[in-house]
């Protein structure tokens, strides 16, 4: 099982939500319906499918072992 290094760039964010239905446990949104980060390292591999679909990009996932890029 991969863990994985979570990295939003709040600066492109505009609150679509995708990410927080997809990964609840992990991305949440903030008061400003910003997305923020409820942990920055997981195991759970549905933060690959929120960055896959956040319209704006403003996801990174790395490998934590090797800060690899995995989305």
């Amino acid at each position: 099982m991969a863990l994985y290094k979570v990295e939003i760039d709040r600066s492109l964010c505009s609150g679509y939500g995708i990410c927080v239905d997809l990964a609840p446990g992990v991305i949440e949104l903030d008061d400003h319906a910003e997305a923020k980060l409820r942990t920055a390292e997981t195991d759970d591999a549905a933060v690959l499918a929120a960055a896959d679909q956040c319209p704006m990009g403003a996801i990174r996932v790395l490998y934590a072992e090797s800060d690899r890029q995995a989305a």
